[in-house]
């Protein structure tokens, strides 16, 4: 065989193809409807429990802060018994 033939063989194997399946146009529309769909309740629930999700958040920032959510009256940080 000669060097033509070699490079030939190679380029055949190396090549892409274009891709033999077929993609109906339609289905992007499809998909973005079903998409728009499940975008819309996603923000509808944040927006409707945007109260407790705030107070959730609040709760959870005071628990790694250790702040005591309900502090006592007259409390004194110092120690006496020094």
């Amino acid at each position: 065989m000669t060097f033509t033939t070699y490079v030939n063989l190679l380029m055949r194997f190396v090549s892409f193809s274009a891709p033999r399946a077929y993609i109906d146009p339609n289905t992007g529309g499809m998909l973005f409807q079903i998409l728009a769909v499940f975008l819309a309740l996603f923000s509808g629930i944040i927006f409707f429990f945007s109260r407790q999700i705030k107070t959730f958040a609040a709760k959870v920032r005071r628990r790694f802060r250790n702040e005591d959510p309900h502090p006592m009256p007259n409390q004194d940080q110092t120690n006496d018994d020094a």
